[in-house]
């Protein structure tokens, strides 16, 4: 990370990544989700994410997908290449430590015009959660669970999607509620603009959540959960078969790397 990105990402919770991936990984993505957009799980108004906030509603829900590590080759190749992105490994190395481990599997979010937003979430303030937080100490980074959303789609001004609080991660008292469902301080929410190929990583401490979706182009997010080598949120899993070398060291179960726990170095291809 530069001084700027450590600055930046002190200051707000959250980065942006350019240009991450190519633009024929992205075509290859996006054509791979295509074929499978049928498997896409749209979500109903009786698990509605909008917190019945008249700001977030939508017409409909989002559409979920997973198992895109696992498709054939070449659908998986650019999920993968993701997942452990030369790019990637520096910041999260810097962010969470050497020997990070991939917690959360990918997923998709898509969205399409009219899709309903997401209540703000996060676990900043008042109490510290062992899984979720943001220290800064003896000059370093300490985080939980920290996200790496990439776009395979534009995000422009306006479209919706992701935003966040920007600084809420060091905050000390909670979100207000009318916050959290849009529907006061707007002016302190910010939404996330971004490229195709670009990718935001940011703390779950970062108060956080989604616009409904106003744009005639599809929204669609790769969201993959990163968190220290010793630590789990959910269940770990064992590594699949078809993890090669370098994506097994990313899928490692949760132990420390004093015990020789594998690490991706900064330089690493």
């Amino acid at each position: 990370m530069t001084d700027d990105e450590r600055y930046l990402f002190d200051l707000n919770g959250y980065i942006v990544i350019e240009g991450l991936l190519t633009p024929d990984e992205m075509a290859v993505a996006n054509a791979a989700i295509d074929a499978r957009e049928d498997t896409i799980r749209v979500g109903t108004r009786e698990h509605s994410l909008s917190g019945g906030s008249p700001a977030l509603e939508g017409t409909h829900g989002r559409g979920d997908l997973g198992g895109m590590l696992a498709w054939p080759e070449p659908d998986c190749l650019p999920f993968r290449r993701a997942l452990a992105h030369p790019r990637l490994v520096p910041y999260l190395n810097e962010i969470l430590g050497k020997g990070f481990r991939v917690d959360h599997q990918m997923g998709l979010v898509s969205m399409d015009k009219g899709a309903e937003g997401h209540t703000f979430h996060g676990s900043s303030g008042p109490g510290f959660d062992p899984n979720q937080y943001y220290i800064f100490k003896n000059g370093r980074f300490h985080n939980g669970l920290t996200v790496v959303a990439v776009q395979l789609t534009d995000v422009n001004p306006g479209d919706g999607g992701l935003v966040v609080i920007p600084g809420s991660h060091k905050s000390n008292f909670p979100c207000p509620p009318d916050m959290r469902k849009y529907l006061a301080h707007q002016e302190n929410v910010r939404q996330i603009v971004c490229k195709a190929g670009d990718a935001v990583i940011f703390t779950e401490a970062t108060t956080h959540g989604t616009l409904p979706w106003t744009s005639g182009r599809p929204r669609r997010t790769l969201l993959t959960r990163y968190t220290a080598g010793n630590m789990a949120y959910v269940p770990a899993f064992e590594t699949p078969e078809w993890a090669d070398e370098r994506l097994s060291k990313v899928m490692e179960a949760p132990y420390h790397t004093r015990l020789n726990r594998p690490v991706l170095e900064d330089d690493e291809d």
